[in-house]
């Protein structure tokens, strides 16, 4: 019987030019959860993680407070492709979608980061809603079940390699929220609201072995002992 721990990156750099870079916050929750994997005597065989930025460099600060493995880059495992619906076709979902407009407005309109954050994440999940059923799509963007079969193809990959060991896994929510719908047979609605609600340097344990594969905890953030570290986007 196989563990696999899958990790969501630590806080990104929300609002940056770029992205796909651990905010400060991001790091420090990196480093404590490796502490509290050494903490722990938790001993991890296999490290992989996703191609992004915030997922390796997640991976490589934990893995040094923790003492882990270098960690094996799976392509498979990166996070949703649909950045391009928001960096080029939000005018034209918004004529599709007229709903859509007034998150829009609001986050136009949004004062601080915080209700930024706020605006941005109800037109997030609003978009995303759309498009986990098809109703909304774009060229060099991935459909959900596009995305959905690709995690499964990752999940494959670190299962057979870490056979009947421990390994960890280094991604983002997208795919936290596509293993746990495997492992329970949830829905495709059920598996994006988990999506939403899976914490930055949280993990979540599953056991695998030929066949198996179930979940046995979910969104855990023992390391975060601050109700301040604790943080979703």
């Amino acid at each position: 019987m196989g563990t696999l721990y899958l990790v969501r990156h630590g806080q990104a750099s929300a609002f940056d030019d770029n992205y796909d870079r651990l905010s400060t916050l991001g790091e420090q929750q990196a480093r404590l959860l490796g502490e509290e994997w050494r903490r722990r005597g938790i001993e991890l065989h296999r490290i992989f993680t996703g191609p992004r930025v915030r997922q390796q460099r997640t991976a490589e600060i934990a893995g040094d407070a923790g003492g882990l493995p270098a960690p094996v880059v799976v392509p498979e495992l990166d996070e949703m492709g649909v950045e391009p619906l928001f960096r080029e076709h939000l005018p034209d979902i918004f004529a599709r979608h007229p709903h859509l407009s007034a998150l829009g407005d609001a986050l136009l309109a949004a004062d601080g980061d915080g209700e930024r954050a706020r605006g941005f994440a109800r037109l997030f999940e609003a978009v995303l809603q759309l498009w986990i059923r098809g109703e909304v799509n774009a060229s060099g963007v991935e459909s959900w079940l596009e995305f959905r079969g690709r995690v499964r193809r990752g999940l494959a990959i670190v299962r057979a390699e870490g056979r009947g060991r421990r390994i960890a896994v280094f991604t983002s929510a997208g795919p936290v929220a596509a293993a746990v719908q495997l492992a329970l047979g949830a829905d495709d609605d059920t598996a994006l609201s988990m999506a939403f609600r899976v914490r930055n340097s949280s993990f979540s344990q599953f056991l695998f072995s030929g066949n198996r594969f179930s979940l046995a905890s979910f969104n855990e953030t023992p390391h975060l002992a601050d109700a301040a570290l604790v943080t979703v986007r």
